[in-house]
């Protein structure tokens, strides 16, 4: 078996009753069965107190006491870590912020930006991220061989590694990056429904090797830079409100959530059209300046890393690359409306915690997960040359400067 993970991952250690916003606080906490069994038959005052809070259902939970999990204590710390020691934790609580994905014979393992510790191990160094890969004896016997055949995994593997080698191209602007990511994910979808091999290595081929880039390259007919301004303006402006409305309709998991969305909306209603791409501009110029554009390459890779590898599965690469755009776009709207709510000011402590508010929403739900997939399918914004434009901030999109 082989194990891969970020390296940053060994580095994780949870700060317990130090952190800001923590994880036994306004999330439901699933027990699983295993260990909603072990607290049922534990003795004492204290099993009568997990029995006392625990409720069984579709999901076994703890019933939170005024959005607390009722074990949170008045210092933040787990009094059932405490009583009964770090191995009596129910399986979320010991994983969280950890996740795993599984296929054939591979565990990756990552974690998750929800958790303010992990923002700070992801957005702290400049350095490309990558993975440490760790051969291991396969623990999982005869059940292994019972494994689903997944067809195409290397080229699967393969088309994760470069959309995220093309994220980390530090050559060109992020935009052009994402822009060219986008291109890579709709070219190796096409390739993928074909169940062809070959044509799946051939996209791979033309890309590593650069060859498919110089038709994209190509300028487009030569407009007034006042008319391409005016064009550009007023489609970000437009595309904003299809966005907004689409983020709108996910599963609301947390007030903070909706608080920093309703931000965002009323920053680009004050700024009109002209104004909003305007102060998005010079979010990203203040950005640049202070050499900080690697941050939204990291968050590019995050997204990458952890979902487009799910395509052994459900065979949709194009949906996780333009999710990861359409993330990209919402989280740059939450960085930019707080930069200017704060005068011009943008630190790495706001970027941990915009990740944080935005992670927290969209990949603890799997419905919204499912519904973010479905809207590159859907959406007129998340449409191909729709995300180019909006990605870009330019009438083109994908052509002139950027590349």
């Amino acid at each position: 078996m082989l194990l891969r993970v970020p390296y940053y991952y060994k580095e994780f250690k949870c700060i317990a009753g130090d952190c800001k916003d923590s994880c036994c606080v306004g999330w439901e906490i699933d027990i699983d069965e295993d260990t909603f069994a072990y607290y049922r038959g534990l003795e004492g005052p204290f099993g009568d107190r997990l029995r006392a809070s625990m409720a069984r259902g579709e999901e076994n939970t703890f019933v939170l006491n005024q959005g607390r999990c009722p074990f949170l204590n008045q210092q933040n710390l787990c009094d059932i870590c405490l009583e009964l020691g770090e191995e009596a934790l129910c399986q979320v609580c010991t994983e969280y912020p950890r996740f795993v994905t599984e296929y054939g014979e591979v565990t990756e393992k990552s974690l998750a930006l929800s958790c303010e510790v992990v923002g700070g191990l992801v957005f702290g160094r400049r350095d490309p991220i990558y993975c440490e890969e760790i051969f291991q004896q396969d623990c999982y016997g005869e059940e292994a061989e019972e494994e689903e055949n997944l067809p195409f995994i290397p080229q699967i593997e393969q088309a994760r590694d470069l959309a995220i080698d093309l994220i980390q191209d530090r050559t060109r602007p992020i935009e052009a990056r994402i822009c060219r990511m986008l291109k890579f994910a709709q070219e190796f979808q096409e390739a993928l429904v074909t169940e062809k091999s070959e044509q799946m290595e051939k996209v791979l081929d033309q890309w590593k090797k650069g060859s498919c880039w110089e038709k994209d390259e190509e300028k487009t007919e030569c407009k007034s830079a006042e008319e391409e301004k005016k064009r550009a303006a007023e489609f970000a402006f437009q595309s904003f409100f299809q966005r907004i409305r689409f983020f709108k309709e996910m599963e609301v998991l947390d007030r903070e959530w909706e608080e920093a969305r309703d931000q965002v909306e009323s920053v680009v209603k004050e700024a009109g059209s002209e104004g909003y791409l305007a102060l998005q501009q010079e979010f990203m110029e203040t950005l640049r300046r202070q050499d900080r554009e690697y941050e939204y390459e990291h968050l590019c890779v995050y997204f990458l890393f952890r979902y487009a590898i799910q395509t052994v599965y459900d065979w949709n690469f194009w949906g996780h690359g333009a999710a990861a755009a359409a993330c990209f776009l919402m989280i740059r709207d939450m960085d930019m409306a707080r930069f200017v709510r704060q005068g011009g000011k943008y630190t790495l402590e706001d970027r941990i915690d915009v990740a944080r508010i935005f992670s927290k929403e969209a990949e603890h739900s799997e419905e919204n997960l499912e519904y973010l997939l479905e809207g590159a399918y859907y959406e007129t914004f998340m449409k191909m040359d729709n995300l180019l434009r909006q990605v870009a901030g330019k009438e083109d999109g994908w052509s002139g400067s950027i590349s």
